[in-house]
């Protein structure tokens, strides 16, 4: 009887144990990543994240955090290891996250680039490296000028060697983080293809553009060579492209303006971007779903959406991007709109001073956008506080679209879209016209550009702060 109670013990403990291991291999095959951010020396009440989709980096759709005694924390599931970005303010800060890590950093807003960030966590060492490397790629393609005159003036073999010479010297200092452990492989890995991308993707521009301006035919096929070569190296069937800001970019260029599809079929009819639909199926899912997700968000009119969309849910029916495109696109032609949201196409107003009077004994901030313009529509998602604080203050947001009348439709999508409470209206010529008179005098016309008219019916300020600036709080309590 006790071999028996013995048995089934040991039984109950091998169900035991498992069900753990089961548990442990369900929580690591779907590792959550934390990643808490201090401000420390930046008042701010949320930030801008870029969350993956699927397992592709994301530079198009931003989430915003709220961020509490200058803190915030995201949580999220990744599979692979891939790339994120975080907007504070105008500081873009990158993170290259792997299932299971806990990242913390330090955004001090000012001091040098190599003081500004301080991380803790996950491959803290990398990320530092990656935030000071990136933070002004620009600086990174200086000696771009000198390898171009080497692949110039050299041989084939002497040009090819100077530029494997060239990135690696520039990956070195990751190589070494690797090597001495201070990273671990998959980061090491992503970082290093996003790098030999960031520098292709350059190199490859500089030399196209050279061969438009020069006319040695014997050059011309060197270069040609080069790029060829470039284009190998960067790897344009590679999939870790997709998970890095400057591997997205490289594919983009590649498939866009390098690849020659000619007699090939033409399914999506995507403009500019028709090159996307010849690339490997795992590349193409991402080149269609990322362009199509830009074209949603941004609102540009590049190629016919509906039909592109159409296609693509049929021919990558399981993608990640549908569930997001479809609910921008639900949001966009949602029926009706929100009570505290007025969009007023039938008030014709010729001048500012008729729409003051329309505002009669009531201060007003006025913001002047239009759908084209990306500064305009970077300030947006800072109104989803300020008008908690506009309401308090008895301040009515009046936006002031200068688009031309067939962008009407694009223009009342984008301010459903990012839920713009207040009131809008889209500027007729005769209102156009005073706005360019009074407010710039009849030069040159710069937006966004924002007024604060008081009770009075006076403009007290002709170049208000915008919605991301933490002073605009303290000028309008002036009013």
């Amino acid at each position: 009887m006790r071999l028996v109670n013995n048995r089934l013990i040991k039984m109950e403990n091998l169900k035991w144990m498992l069900c753990v291991a089961f548990i442990f291999f369900i929580s690591n095959a779907f590792c959550n990543v934390k990643i808490t951010g201090d401000l420390a020396e930046r008042n701010a009440t949320e930030v801008a994240i870029f969350l993956p989709v699927g397992n592709h980096t994301n530079d198009e759709l931003e989430t915003r955090y709220p961020v509490i005694n200058n803190k915030f924390t995201i949580d999220l599931n990744v599979t692979e290891s891939l790339f994120i970005k975080i907007l504070i303010g105008a500081r873009k800060i990158y993170l290259l996250i792997e299932p299971g890590d806990n990242i913390q950093f330090k955004y001090f807003g000012t001091g040098d680039t190599d003081n500004i960030l301080k991380f803790t966590g996950s491959n803290a060492a990398g990320q530092h490296w990656y935030n000071v490397y990136c933070y002004q790629p620009l600086n990174k393609f200086i000696g771009h000028g000198a390898l171009l005159t080497d692949i110039s003036t050299g041989s084939k073999g002497e040009s090819l060697n100077a530029l494997s010479k060239f990135i690696h010297n520039e990956t070195r200092p990751l190589d070494l983080l690797y090597k001495t452990g201070q990273i671990d492989k998959a980061f090491w890995a992503l970082a290093k293809t996003d790098m030999r991308s960031m520098h292709a993707l350059n190199m490859v521009r500089k030399i196209t553009d050279l061969e438009e301006r020069i006319s040695d035919r014997s050059l011309i096929a060197k270069y040609k060579l080069i790029v060829n070569a470039l284009n190998r190296f960067a790897g344009p069937g590679k999939i870790e492209n997709t998970r890095g800001y400057f591997g997205c970019m490289f594919l983009g260029n590649y498939y866009s303006d390098t690849l020659n599809n000619k007699g090939k079929a033409n399914t999506y009819q995507l403009g500019p971007y028709n090159g996307y639909q010849f690339a490997p199926d795992s590349i193409k899912s991402f080149l269609l779903g990322n362009i199509l997700l830009f074209q949603q968000d941004f609102g540009s009119n590049e190629f016919e959406f509906k039909n592109a969309f159409a296609t693509y849910k049929k021919e990558f029916p399981q993608s990640a991007y549908i569930a997001v495109l479809n609910s921008l696109n639900k949001s966009a032609t949602a029926a009706g709109i929100d009570g505290d949201i007025l969009i007023d196409t039938v008030t014709k107003y010729n001048n500012i001073e008729e729409l003051k009077r329309h505002f009669k004994c009531k201060a007003v901030y006025v913001d002047l956008w239009a759908t084209w313009c990306v500064p305009c529509r970077a300030e947006f998602p800072y109104y989803q506080s300020l008008g908690v604080t506009l309401k308090k203050m008895d301040v009515q947001p009046v936006f002031v679209s200068i688009d031309e009348p067939k962008a009407g439709a694009q223009w009342k999508k984008l301010v459903v879209q990012n839920h713009l409470e207040g009131y809008h209206i889209l500027a007729g010529s005769n209102l156009k016209a005073d706005i360019v008179k009074l407010i710039y005098k009849n030069g040159q016309v710069s937006i966004p550009r924002y007024l604060i008219i008081n009770k009075q019916g006076q403009i007290v300020n002709w170049d208000a702060p915008r919605p991301s600036n933490t002073g605009l709080v303290n000028v309008l309590s002036k009013l």
